[in-house]
């Protein structure tokens, strides 16, 4: 069994040579019409098949197998028409600090000591006045012939009996390999096999206390003609060759080993020039590469015109509104909701008080119930069939820790005066709490589901369901709209936007709601700004999600597949999806609304964003607030208003909403 220092060792080999090959998700270089052409070679490379959930957008990295294979699932992004390529490149080695030679009773010994390429090599040794906290470091750093040509990292056995005493395994090169800027042949001969400093290196900075051992291991046989000309020896393809953003590739290809054992890392992107990173060339060497066209994705003015006919949006909204009566809704104001049933002419305000008492006893105490300080709340929700239910979501922190928070479930029957978790199912916990669903029949609390899962599929998740305003609850599933395709979004995940975001699962079902799955792609949209589902009748749908690498997606199968399409550029912007300054949104007569500091409208057919003139700019725009439609006026919280998100409520009639 590998040991913590096993799996960290080899983490941090990863991440270092993925930050030094300059791996970032969802990056992709400019469009250029320069290629690296193909090598010419002799020998099949095998394909594979990628399945849509193993696509990564942009770049990906790679462990390069032991005969020199490499393999890798790219998804093109959101770019223009075009040729792009395809490159594999790798870390250029820097050397390794070596250690001083092992005294005269340390020893390296490898059985068998010679054989043909791709021989598995025992190896056995020993090192003098090893400490037991030197002896838990368990991978070591091995070179084949040079510590700046072929270097990997084996796994350290220490016998427990013979306290110095080692065992590692290596299999031989059974390919030629990179030998700083040229490539060494694999030919026979008699190759140095050095552990350069065991048991490891020192930190921070990386210099060597320990030894370094040396044996040789004499390599027979014919060896191999590749790479034994001047020509470059390495190959990439792609399957297929050309095809639309969204489009999932399958790369293949060969190239001279990059590290020793198995345990090279290749980086694969979809690249262009300039990559935008002075020197990136020049430190990450290219291997291969090959051409990729890009087909235009379908633009905004060739589709026809869109009639959604309902919108699901992401996130925890603020404002929540009675799903059969429009003049009726509400949001998270300053230590109470605020409540209008007039259409904002007049307001009432259910206090949140109560809240503190009801989350006391519980595991996860909303912030301010020990302090005296405001609660706020982060979601309303309310009830179609009782008007004095309302159900409230509050971030809460573990009563044994800091943040980071949690979203917690609450709900009161009698307008404010007490408030009660609500009931967590039972394979889920209070701080799995993933959104309310309301509807005019009822409302639906979305848990994450604590049961182990195949990691290889999509989490599970559980629906409580109340139709007595919140007094009883029963498992459901989820529903399907009352018209169009039957689609939804699960319960949003608890990831934080300022580190790795959170997001919300697309679900699909063929048969009337009674099961739900994922699509492969795109499979989910950003909850950290509001991002939309919308059904446009039939099997057709839309999603919209400005933070993604595809701000705009298509289906006309019900969601089994997607396609981008591709929006007009905002005045002054780039072609970056995330430099939309505003949060974008599809309104019911099928335009889009950009809404911030300025106000933007796409018209059906339009092939420009036209200016709204009249609209007022949201504070703090960009995201930050994304108006709703309820009746007839877009409405949203004004995040600089007061001292608690959520204090003012503006709005702008829908009517004004033109060029």
């Amino acid at each position: 069994m590998k040991t913590w220092k096993t799996q960290l060792a080899g983490a941090v080999l990863i991440a270092v040579m993925a930050i030094a090959l300059g791996i970032e998700a969802g990056h992709l270089p400019r469009k250029t019409s320069s290629t690296v052409p193909l090598a010419t070679t002799t020998f099949p490379i095998a394909h594979h098949t990628c399945a849509q959930t193993d696509a990564a957008i942009g770049n990906t990295g790679t462990i390069q197998a032991a005969d020199g294979t490499i393999s890798a699932c790219l998804r093109v992004g959101s770019v223009p028409a075009g040729t792009y390529r395809i490159a594999a490149r790798r870390n250029k080695p820097g050397g390794s600090i070596l250690g001083s030679p092992g005294p005269s009773g340390d020893w390296l010994t490898l059985t068998p000591p010679s054989g043909p390429p791709g021989t598995h090599i025992k190896i056995s040794g020993y090192v003098a006045n090893l400490t037991t906290g030197q002896r838990g470091f368990d991978r070591a750093q091995l070179c084949w012939e040079s510590c700046d040509t072929l270097v990997g990292s084996v796994q350290i056995d220490w016998s427990a009996a013979k306290p110095g005493q080692f065992t590692a395994d290596l299999d031989a090169p059974a390919a030629p390999w990179f030998s700083g800027t040229t490539v060494a042949p694999l030919r026979p001969g008699r190759y140095k096999v050095t552990f350069p400093c065991l048991p490891s290196f020192d930190k921070p900075g990386g210099s060597c206390s320990g030894v370094r051992l040396e044996a040789h291991f004499d390599l027979l046989g014919q060896g191999s003609s590749r790479c034994t000309g001047s020509l470059p020896c390495a190959v990439l393809q792609s399957t297929p060759a050309t095809g639309p953003p969204g489009t999932v590739l399958a790369v293949d290809g060969w190239a001279p080993l990059t590290a020793l054992s198995g345990n090279g890392f290749v980086a694969v992107a979809f690249e262009g020039e300039p990559t935008g990173k002075p020197g990136f060339e020049t430190f990450t060497p290219l291997i291969a590469s090959t051409p990729f066209t890009v087909t235009g994705a379908p633009g905004w003015a060739s589709l026809p015109p869109l009639h959604p006919v309902f919108i699901q949006r992401t996130g925890m909204d603020a404002i929540g509104a009675d799903p059969a009566n429009p003049r009726r809704f509400a949001y998270c104001g300053n230590g109470v909701i605020k409540m209008t049933t007039t259409g904002g002419t007049s307001w009432s305000s259910i206090p949140l008080a109560g809240v503190r008492a009801a989350s006391a006893s519980t595991t996860y105490p909303i912030p301010g119930s020990a302090s005296g300080g405001t609660v706020v709340c982060s979601s309303v929700v309310l009830d179609a069939r009782f008007p004095a239910s309302v159900y409230a979501v509050f971030a809460a922190a573990t009563r044994s820790g800091p943040p980071p928070f949690y979203f917690v479930a609450y709900v009161t029957r009698n307008s404010g005066r007490t408030w009660q978790p609500v009931p967590v199912p039972a394979k889920s916990e209070m701080g799995r709490f993933g959104g309310f669903r309301g509807s005019p029949s009822g409302v639906q609390a979305l848990f994450w589901s604590q049961t182990t899962t195949d990691s290889s599929q999509p989490p599970q998740f559980l629906v409580e369901q109340t139709t007595d305003g919140g007094r009883s609850w029963q498992a459901a599933g989820l529903r399907c709209p009352v018209s169009g395709p039957c689609i939804g979004l699960g319960p949003q995940d608890n990831g934080r936007c300022m580190a790795v975001g959170e997001w919300q699962a697309i679900e699909i079902s063929s048969d009337g709601g009674r099961s739900w799955s994922t699509p492969g792609w795109p499979g989910r949209l950003s909850a950290c700004t509001t991002s939309e589902l919308a059904g446009l009748g039939s099997n057709s749908m839309i999603a919209v999600d400005q933070m993604g690498p595809y701000p705009l997606m298509s289906s006309s199968d019900g969601g089994s597949s997607w396609e981008d399409v591709a929006l007009p550029l905002l005045p002054g912007a780039d072609a970056d999806p995330g430099n939309v300054q505003g949060s974008l949104q599809i309104l019911p007569d099928g335009r889009l609304l950009l809404a911030g500091y300025r106000w933007y409208l796409l018209g059906s057919g339009a092939t420009a964003w036209c200016s709204v003139a009249a609209a007022p700019p949201i504070s703090n725009g960009e995201w930050s607030a994304s108006p709703r439609l309820i009746g007839d006026r877009l409405y949203w919280s004004d995040p600089t208003a007061g001292a608690a998100v959520g204090v003012t409520l503006r709005s702008f009639p829908i009517s004004a909403v033109h060029c």
